[in-house]
């Protein structure tokens, strides 16, 4: 067992794999694919951080926040004490036909995305975050090294303002 001090992810058989916990302030990225359990295992992490008195922070890029809680809640979740941000596209998004043109979604999407990003950290201050999923921010990126810089810039401004982030 480790001296460093740990952060359970509230699932007692996988802490005890990983000697306790994360260790805080990085990142950790959950892998898998749909119904995989991500999502739940994210819930149980920032869960755990809401026993210790830790504020907690849901980024969802694809799934809305009434769908995750409406899941959570019939696993026998109360998430009422997480903040979700919304960033996923809405639905007038799929009859909008016109495609970009001028400039590529990079370019027009990334700063509000960044913008409400910042807002909800500073609102929120959190302790633990969970990103779900990369995926659309690689979408709104011009190519893989823009994403690549954008995720690790992320996740700096996460770790820096102290928080533990899971990312899918």
């Amino acid at each position: 067992m480790t001296d460093e001090p740990r952060l359970s992810l509230g699932v007692s058989g996988l802490d005890t794999v990983l000697q306790g916990g994360v260790l805080p302030e990085r990142s950790y990225l959950l892998r898998g694919g749909p119904g995989t359990g991500k999502t739940i295992l994210g819930l149980h992490y920032l869960l755990a951080g809401i026993e210790t008195d830790e504020t907690a922070l849901y980024l969802t890029f694809e799934e809305s926040p009434s769908t995750i809680v409406a899941n959570a809640e019939r696993l026998g979740f109360d998430v009422s004490a997480i903040e979700f941000l919304d960033l996923t596209p809405s639905g007038d998004l799929y009859s909008d036909r016109r495609p970009y043109s001028l400039f590529g979604p990079d370019e027009v999407e990334s700063d509000g995305l960044s913008a409400a990003i910042d807002r909800a950290i500073d609102r929120v201050n959190p302790t633990r975050v969970v990103l779900d999923s990369g995926n659309r921010l690689e979408a709104l990126t011009a190519d893989n090294y823009q994403f690549r810089q954008q995720l690790v810039s992320l996740m700096t401004r996460l770790t820096n303002a102290g928080s533990t982030v899971l990312f899918t």
